[in-house]
């Protein structure tokens, strides 16, 4: 690939396929900047097959006599490739003394080691040529049993209609579109250089919700190989592999979490370095909070009334803090609210379905990020007395966690118990992260309200949930529920 161009890449299952939230690194060219290699060579495959390079990207060429070579430019060496024949071109050396290699070659040796080929097929002077050549190369690859292991890309629209026509396999117009023109022309993935993404980052979210791959390319730098591990790319395309495998490895380790969710009652029932200390005892990455007030004048909170108890206890557990109005209340807000040990980059409140014209609720959810990766976490606090709201509701914020493009996790008072629709409803689409203690009321707990879920299930696994035995002058009527937890990004 050149950067004159704006790249659109499709890899499907079969050929680079990719695991959930773990980018796959295409080795640009081979590993060619890796001692003792170069550009396309046949020593740069075997140095990207040596580091576990997912893919290996690849350029053909037609030589006058018929013979296929491997090179990106149209000339090597003051040679044009496509006017010379094999007798000349096998007479060139590449910068680490090999041979020009020949697609025969190269495919011999790919064929004993485990990275994918994404073959590119160049943009011939004459189009009867590539009309040759395409056939040619497709049995190859046939021949070498690699069909399943290669896509095509190119810039040729003559060669991407024989390529579509003839290879039964992934293939890509090499051109630049906009995400919904790409769904058009049935395009199945884009492949971009990064500074497109940069300047579009909403076609991020463009691309997914049309079910396309993302392949960002030619990206180098550390910087920019995380900036595609944040924004989820499937495949980063780089002629940095080695620094691209650390990164991907590194950010997408599993990662333990603690998710805390707790029900404030308003403050009544304690003073706020006591509900701050709890909280703090367990040292939470993320709580949701509900039954939460903001400079409210509420008689029933004694010593917290006026209190803004986000800000209060983020100051005391030296979390970030996240407020969501759900009413205005007493000269001030009553609602939910987030306590984060991570800042996050973007917060969004979602009023819940109301049609049974209760007490309004809201959903508040985060993107958080953190060291390396992203996950989105909310709160929220369902009615508790319209059997349709509350169904509506469950709907609601499923569908809402099932849009994430990260890791979700849905925390709350969820009012309703295991088996009633409300819970069902939700634990169909996403893991239930808690165990069966029940939580409500606190001195002799009689129902399980509070709930901790996440999205995707196989992405979440549930180490141990806490919640704390019955006791007289508790905090709240609702006991703390805290789940140790593993993300695999």
């Amino acid at each position: 690939m050149n950067l004159k161009s704006i790249a659109l890449v499709f890899f499907a299952a079969g050929a680079l396929s990719a695991s959930a939230g773990r980018p796959q690194v295409v080795a640009h060219r081979g590993y060619w900047n890796a001692p003792g290699s170069a550009q396309n060579s046949i020593r740069g495959l075997i140095k990207a097959d040596s580091i576990g390079a997912d893919a290996v990207e690849l350029d053909v060429w037609l030589s006058a006599d018929s013979v296929l070579y491997v090179n990106h430019d149209p000339d090597f060496k003051g040679v044009n490739i496509e006017k010379s024949t094999s007798e000349t071109l096998s007479q060139l050396r590449l910068d680490n003394g090999e041979p020009l290699p020949t697609l025969d070659s190269y495919l011999e040796v790919a064929k004993g080691l485990k990275p994918d080929l994404v073959v590119e097929m160049k943009t011939h002077s004459d189009p009867q040529r590539e009309d040759i050549a395409v056939p040619m190369v497709i049995d190859m690859i046939a021949e070498k049993g690699l069909t399943d292991r290669t896509s095509y890309i190119t810039f040729s629209r003559n060669s991407f209609d024989n390529l579509v026509a003839m290879s039964g396999r992934p293939v890509q117009f090499l051109s630049a579109t906009e995400p919904a023109m790409l769904d058009r022309i049935g395009g199945d993935g884009a492949d971009y250089h990064i500074s497109v993404f940069r300047t579009n980052p909403h076609w991020f979210k463009e691309l997914r919700d049309l079910g396309k791959t993302i392949n960002i390319w030619t990206v180098n730098s550390a910087a920019d190989i995380q900036y595609c591990i944040d924004h989820g790319a499937d495949y980063i395309t780089t002629d940095a592999p080695e620094l691209a495998m650390e990164l991907v490895e590194k950010s997408c380790a599993p990662r333990n979490l603690r998710i805390m969710t707790y029900n404030l009652r308003f403050g009544e029932l304690a003073v706020m370095d006591r509900i701050a200390s709890e909280i703090k005892a367990y040292n939470p990455d993320f709580v949701a909070i509900q039954e939460v007030d903001a400079n409210a004048n509420r008689t029933a909170a004694k010593t917290n009334r006026g209190l803004n108890y986000v800000s209060e206890l983020a100051q005391r557990t030296g979390m970030f803090g996240y407020y969501g109005r759900a009413i205005d209340f007493a000269g001030g807000y009553y609602g939910i609210g987030i306590l984060s040990r991570y800042p996050a980059e973007k917060i969004e409140k979602f009023e819940l379905p109301n049609p049974g014209n209760e007490e309004p609720r809201v959903l508040l959810m985060g993107t958080f990020e953190m060291p390396g990766q992203k996950l989105v976490f909310a709160s929220t606090h369902f009615d508790y007395r319209h059997h349709g709201t509350r169904k509506k509701q469950a709907q609601f914020v499923t569908e809402k966690m099932m849009e994430s493009p990260y890791p979700a996790i849905l925390a709350g008072d969820f009012n309703a118990t295991n088996g009633q629709i409300y819970i069902e409803t939700i634990k169909a689409k996403m893991k239930d992260l808690t165990n069966d203690r029940k939580t409500w009321p606190a001195d002799v707990p009689q129902d399980k309200l509070d709930f901790i879920f996440a999205y995707p299930p196989k992405d979440f696994e549930l180490k141990a949930c806490i919640v704390p035995e019955p006791a007289k002058n508790t905090a709240s009527d609702h006991l703390p529920v805290v789940s140790d937890i593993v993300v695999t990004f």
